[in-house]
């Protein structure tokens, strides 16, 4: 048995003819932040609005369903095609600029989601007055669906071609401000986002200290390795225990408690350069997915928003012919929904992470939800858990596969997404339990999400 202060109750795995052990240590008497409704989010380029107009749409009918299975959420549009795609006063229309209807089309469809939008302005061509002019359609356009603007993407790498090679935080915290005054020169409540960077902690730390006062939220983006190209990464790479992301979010949990503000990674996925065949698209990546917004949840993030789009291997809604399809992460997204919705946070530890995570949150009404993940393509974990409350029901919802390099049949509480995008979940596994104590098996690749009452 692990050692523990009085105040934490500890989980146990009893050692099983089927696998091997594993402790979980988690604290009920120190509840963390409660899980905000609009954790989950999703990420497209700014292209897709003039690219791919018959997507975004209020009439797509089978991604507005899929988007409402996963509740409320907030929508980013921006990436790197936010700085190439030109807002076009006049309406001129083609791929390479943004028209009025394009902005219209986008608040129709935000309006049957229900998900605000966070619009990312062009920082590339560096012109406030466009960007002033656009922002203004922008506002008046989704009125109250409008979250927040960005000014530029992953500015932290624009000195690799968008900006000089000797491009600094400086520089950019001035041509931001910039664009901060032309914007509210117009648009005097216009609210901000940023600085939505690549991977640069200290330019959050910075920004935060810097701008605090002009912003709603604090924000960067979290790819885990890459790029797509890199012939070493395999399925292995996402299933691997890393704790790059918990890491990432420490600096900027504390930046955001600094100044009572929000933070949440508006742009995230496994592989970056669009993902990799046989490892973004298999069920490891809902696995790891999954892992991610527990992370994210774990350490106080108001969010995540999974990048998604044409041609782009790791879309949770994959985009084929503007038809909308579950992917992989979409099947981590639902689980995380069932999982999290209205609960608070419990924080939860593993003694052997390199294979097994354990999550947990507490409802209102006092029922405890579990999510156990097994990323063990071999090995089958048995838990038992001990609460300080007798409970009298668990029932089981498992996220599973044929395997952990599926790219088909993956099922969470067994049900899939129908053709028409619908999901209902079906009976779980339900099992009566008397007393403080009860036991999961978790299969080798697999997760569940566990209730008790």
């Amino acid at each position: 048995m692990l050692s523990c202060r009085k105040e934490h109750k500890t989980i146990l795995v009893q050692s099983t003819p089927d696998g091997p052990s594993v402790t979980v240590t988690i604290n009920e008497t120190q509840p963390g932040h409660a899980i905000p409704a609009t954790f989950e989010g999703l990420s497209f380029e700014t292209e897709i609005l003039t690219a791919n107009p018959n997507f975004l749409n209020a009439n797509n009918a089978v991604l507005i369903q899929m988007i409402k299975n996963l509740g409320p959420g907030i929508l980013r549009i921006g990436g790197g095609t936010s700085d190439e795609v030109y807002w076009s006063e006049d309406g001129h229309s083609a791929t390479d600029s943004l028209t009025k209807p394009d902005i219209d089309r986008l608040t129709s469809f935000s309006t049957v989601i229900g998900w605000p939008v966070l619009f990312g302005l062009n920082l590339g061509i560096n012109d406030g007055a466009v960007a002033a002019n656009e922002a203004v359609y922008v506002r008046n356009s989704l009125g109250g669906n409008l979250y927040a603007f960005q000014s530029g993407n992953e500015p932290d790498v624009y000195n690799y071609g968008m900006r000089p090679p000797n491009y600094l935080y400086t520089d950019y915290q001035q041509d931001w401000e910039s664009y901060l005054a032309s914007v509210r020169n117009k648009v005097p409540q216009a609210p901000f986002a940023g600085p939505d960077v690549a991977y640069n902690s200290n330019w959050i730390t910075l920004f935060a200290e810097n701008e605090n006062a002009n912003i709603k939220l604090l924000d960067g983006h979290y790819y885990l390795t890459g790029p797509a190209t890199d012939p070493s990464i395999t399925w292995q790479t996402i299933l691997t225990f890393n704790a790059k992301l918990a890491g990432y979010l420490q600096p900027i949990k504390a930046e955001a408690a600094k100044f009572n503000l929000p933070y949440r990674i508006t742009e995230s996925n496994n592989v970056y350069g669009g993902g990799k065949v046989g490892v973004s698209d298999v069920f490891a990546a809902s696995l790891w997915a999954l892992d991610a917004m527990w992370t994210v949840a774990e350490n106080n993030g108001s969010g995540i928003n999974f990048h998604d789009g044409v041609g782009l291997v790791y879309s949770p809604i994959v985009i084929q012919n503007d038809a909308a399809s579950a992917g992989p992460e979409y099947y981590a997204m639902l689980a995380f929904k069932y999982a999290a919705a209205d609960g608070t946070v419990i924080p939860a530890n593993v003694d052997d992470p390199q294979f097994c995570s354990a999550y947990a949150c507490v409802k209102a009404d006092g029922t405890y939800v579990f999510t156990f993940i097994n990323k063990d393509p071999v090995n089958r974990y048995s838990f038992k858990v001990q609460l300080n409350k007798s409970v009298s029901l668990m029932q089981v919802a498992r996220l599973t596969a044929p395997s952990v390099t599926a790219k088909t049949g993956i099922v969470f509480a067994n049900a899939t997404v129908n053709a028409d995008g619908t999901f209902e979940p079906n009976a779980n596994e339900q099992y009566s339990v008397s007393g403080e104590n009860f036991a999961v098996n978790v299969s080798a690749g697999s997760a569940a999400v566990v209730t008790v009452k």
